[in-house]
């Protein structure tokens, strides 16, 4: 008996595939979610036992004895992809030769898989290699098949079109504005804080005013102080998001506000609760998510999920000059919604910060997938600046 593991949407799809290639007899031994590196290919990793002697004929020699095409599989009829246009069916067939690829031996596309999309692969397959979900990949590339031009560049425009981003729009005089900084502990949200009260707030001569809201881990609220008072900026801790409300309420601030929350699990379904009443209450403030950039796409999605009910305005990306690769932040963007305004790219103060330019985004990943030439950044650079 041999084994072989399927990366797929259900059991019930992996089970269809299986029988199809391994035959009726293949045993269902086991599935548990996808590791974080091979999850982009399927949530779940279902394993199967089999006995090659009993495996149905190759592709080739059914081609070969029958006389019309096999029946679709029901994993391909319920996949995301078969919906995909016409035009994707050779898309379709790249991504099964990588799928098959990387189910042989149960994890990532390996050294040979890359060179040979290099050698000769198709825009979809360079997009997974790159660090897309095979669903987003077909995506993209079909909505850049459709695209006149250089199809490098029709890629980068198709992308560009697809990452959402709110620049950030100049203070007025007299105007008064509001951002909250939520999201779970540890992802850099005080610091991120501080970036912007000096780069959009005191750079700018824009009066800034800063709050801790909530309770805050030990020690979180004498940081926020002292950098308050290393800016010159009024300050002011709130034990509760009531205190705050009562605060707010009594002010007539005409500037920006800054509000540090508290890091809270996703899991705390209370804290969460309370932050969504508040913020449901005010909608004037401008709510920015904050996630770790070196994060995996399905991290970030699930944050963005357990975090939906606060209706994050914004997210921010901390953490940009750790990340291996910018393909998990572009994805986040396209299938979260909700678009970004700010990154962090390091820790220095206010210097590692800048506003997420989608078209660079895309560039900078297009041009490091494999496949691409050396070259490709630099005319993408040239082409914009053009």
């Amino acid at each position: 008996m041999q084994t072989k593991t399927y990366f797929a949407a259900s059991v019930t799809d992996a089970i269809e595939v299986a029988r199809e290639e391994l035959g009726e007899n293949a045993l269902l031994v086991g599935s548990k979610p996808s590791p974080p590196q091979a999850r982009q290919f399927g949530p779940l990793e279902v394993t199967f036992a089999w006995d090659p002697n009993d495996a149905p004929p190759s592709p080739v020699v059914r081609r070969q004895a029958e006389s019309v095409p096999a029946k679709q599989s029901a994993a391909t009829a319920h996949s995301p992809l078969s919906s995909a246009a016409p035009e994707t069916d050779e898309i379709r067939r790249h991504l099964s030769a990588l799928r098959t690829a990387v189910n042989r031996g149960g994890q990532p596309p390996d050294a040979q898989v890359a060179h040979a999309a290099k050698e000769d692969g198709s825009t979809a397959e360079r997009l997974v290699l790159a660090g897309f979900s095979p669903e987003t990949a077909v995506d993209i590339a079909s909505g850049a098949a459709r695209r006149s031009g250089d199809p490098d560049t029709a890629v980068v425009d198709e992308l560009t079109s697809r990452i959402s981003t709110a620049p950030f729009v100049e203070m007025k005089p007299g105007e008064s504005r509001t951002l909250a900084f939520i999201g779970p502990p540890g992802r850099g949200k005080t610091i991120s804080l501080v970036k912007i009260a000096l780069c959009l707030g005191l750079a700018r001569g824009v009066p800034v005013r800063i709050y801790c809201a909530g309770a805050h881990s030990p020690g979180a609220q004498e940081q926020v102080a002292r950098f308050a008072s290393i800016l010159g900026t009024p300050f002011q801790a709130c034990e509760s998001l009531a205190s705050l409300n009562l605060v707010l309420n009594g002010n007539v601030w005409k500037g920006l506000c800054l509000i540090d929350t508290p890091g809270i699990s996703p899991a705390d379904r209370t804290e969460l609760g309370e932050l969504k009443d508040f913020f449901a209450a005010r909608q004037e403030i401008e709510k920015h998510l904050v996630l770790r950039a070196d994060a995996s796409s399905a991290d970030m999605l699930h944050m963005i999920s357990r975090f939906s009910g606060l209706t994050p305005s914004r997210l921010l990306f901390t953490g940009m000059d750790e990340a291996i690769r910018a393909t998990p932040v572009i994805e986040a963007l396209i299938r979260g919604g909700i678009p970004a305004t700010f990154a962090g790219t390091g820790q220095q103060i206010p210097e590692d910060l800048e506003e997420v330019n989608a078209n660079r985004l895309a560039r900078t990943v297009w041009a490091a997938a494999p496949g691409s030439s050396g070259g490709s950044e630099a005319k993408f650079a040239r082409a914009t600046a053009a």
